[in-house]
């Protein structure tokens, strides 16, 4: 198993997925809402989207996402780490017109991205057994645990600041990201493995070992 900090090869086998038999159920579900709503809506709405909406859309989406680069430098305790997110933050939703224009890189302040699961190992969190969760996809215990009491929390805190802004943060990032998650669930390349549960497993796993330090066998 991986102990976070560490650099300690991980093998992922069923030893470490004690969760199996509801993981594999998820797994069934989630491929199911793929092929029935999710890829049918985007395949229908990409290309009747026009490409400056497109544009839009995606930067008011990075845009609530520095709400999450914010939290993961407190929870590294990196003011640095913080700050970045929280300025271009700041710039673009008010400058930028709630997102919509990236001013904050036309002031020299690039987008800078952190990891949860790094963030957490770096408090000495284990980020748990592998799970699956529905609508959600790959995830693991304890990171999903305290991920979804952060999301709480920012959501309540931004409601005091605005409703639409704290329905947008819930609906459009963390509704939002969770149906690219289950999209890159179904590009999982697992034609070498008869078994395309096992194939996310051990892509996953091997993902929390490298943002935790560690190295993974293939």
């Amino acid at each position: 198993m991986l102990i976070c900090g560490l650099v300690t090869p991980v093998s992922v086998s069923a030893a470490d997925d004690p969760l199996e038999t509801f993981n594999r159920a998820m797994f069934d579900f989630n491929k199911g809402l793929l092929a029935n709503v999710i890829n049918p809506t985007v395949d229908y709405l990409g290309p009747r989207t026009p490409q400056p909406v497109k544009t839009a859309l995606g930067n008011a989406y990075s845009n609530l996402t520095e709400i999450e680069f914010i939290l993961n430098g407190a929870l590294r305790r990196d003011l640095g780490e913080m700050a970045i997110p929280a300025k271009r933050f700041a710039i673009n939703s008010t400058l930028g017109v709630a997102g919509i224009f990236d001013v904050a890189k036309s002031f020299g302040i690039e987008r800078h991205e952190s990891d949860f699961i790094e963030s957490l190992c770096r408090l000495g969190v284990a980020p748990g057994p592998y799970l699956v969760l529905p609508l959600v996809g790959s995830a693991n215990l304890n990171s999903a645990a305290m991920l979804s009491g952060a999301i709480a929390l920012e959501v309540y805190a931004l409601s005091f600041i605005s409703t639409p802004l704290a329905t947008a943060d819930f609906v459009i990032i963390d509704m939002g990201g969770t149906a690219a998650a289950l999209r890159y669930m179904n590009t999982m390349p697992d034609a070498q493995n008869p078994d395309p549960y096992q194939a996310l497993r051990t892509d996953h796993m091997n993902y929390v070992s490298r943002s935790c330090g560690g190295t993974s066998n293939p």
